[in-house]
């Protein structure tokens, strides 16, 4: 039995026929990216902007969902 949060991460880059969805994985690792890129920014000392960091987090998230739309359309 899969846990909720197994459960959750696996509908989120699965496609429904159980393989992998890449736009939904490119879109995970842009995330991580850019939370990471984020979080040593702020480890090195350096000034972190909010807005900014709002700004950008939403046109990657923009971005990305719109990949995963064209790429649900193009399937």
């Amino acid at each position: 039995m899969m846990t909720t949060m197994k459960k959750w991460g696996h509908d989120a880059l699965y496609q429904a026929d159980g393989t992998l969805d890449l736009s939904r994985v490119l879109m995970a690792l842009a995330m991580l990216a850019f939370i990471g890129q984020s979080l040593w920014s702020m480890f090195k000392g350096q000034i972190f902007d909010w807005q900014s960091f709002g700004i950008g987090a939403g046109a990657v998230m923009g971005g990305s969902g719109l990949g995963v739309k064209w790429h649900g359309e193009a399937s």
